[in-house]
């Protein structure tokens, strides 16, 4: 009597892994669906930020003394003085696959008002030329994530934000950022809205729903070919 009930019990203990073998693959796929939506919604985003990009590019540059900061990306004039004795840089910024630095100059407008400009890349050794031209392109503050807070050594940082301007430098927190507009060697600008572009996130997209996919099939051909015998046998 103890062999069969030393049996059922292994039986038994064999469909228990079996089934949570099948719910850690469940639970695979629909992490990778999830991402697939995270990755598809951000494309999303993405598509919607270059089309408000695009409305902003098509509108001619408005002339700005202070007061309310106008939209995303909107192209101004500014009106007032660089003020080049308090740029800043930023280190360890790849252009053209080179390592370098962004220079930012902040631009003090006809109400008192701070815009922290974004001159563009040069290399580390790079002299620094003075500003030229008041055009610019209003941009979202840069977005970072640090492991630990890295204050500036001397003018340079590893990122900036109107907080950790204004403790270096003093006063009021700066009101925009912006990218300066233009050629002006040697600096390298960028241009087009930023981050990466809608189609690179629904190729992410695609890769995680085809895992899917793929996890999908592996659990049926599991779970068909770890059915009990009689219910193979009563669907057959």
């Amino acid at each position: 009597m103890s062999a069969p009930s030393s049996t059922n019990r292994s039986i038994t203990h064999g469909y228990r892994r079996q089934r949570l073998a099948l719910l850690g693959l469940a639970t695979l796929v629909l992490l990778t669906v999830a991402l697939g939506a995270w990755q598809f919604s951000r494309a999303m985003g993405k598509r919607a930020l270059a089309d408000a990009y695009a409305r902003a590019l098509a509108q001619p540059a408005l002339p700005w003394r202070g007061g309310i900061v106008p939209g995303d990306f909107r192209r101004v004039r500014l009106h007032g003085q660089w003020q080049p004795a308090n740029e800043l840089r930023l280190d360890q910024r790849i252009a053209n696959g080179r390592v370098g630095v962004e220079i930012v100059t902040p631009f003090r407008l006809d109400d008192g008002e701070l815009v922290l400009v974004n001159r563009g890349w040069l290399p580390a050794d790079a002299t620094v030329p003075p500003p030229a031209g008041n055009d610019v392109e209003l941009a979202r503050w840069p977005r970072f994530f640090e492991l630990a807070r890295t204050p500036p050594v001397g003018n340079l940082f590893q990122n900036i934000d109107p907080t950790r301007y204004a403790a270096w430098r003093g006063g009021a927190e700066p009101v925009a950022y912006a990218r300066a507009l233009g050629e002006q060697p040697p600096f390298v600008r960028e241009s087009g809205p930023p981050g990466l572009p809608p189609e690179r996130h629904l190729a992410y997209a695609a890769t995680w729903w085809g895992m899917s996919l793929i996890g999908i099939l592996l659990c049926l051909r599991f779970y068909r070919s770890n059915r009990p015998t009689g219910a193979r046998d009563d669907l057959a």
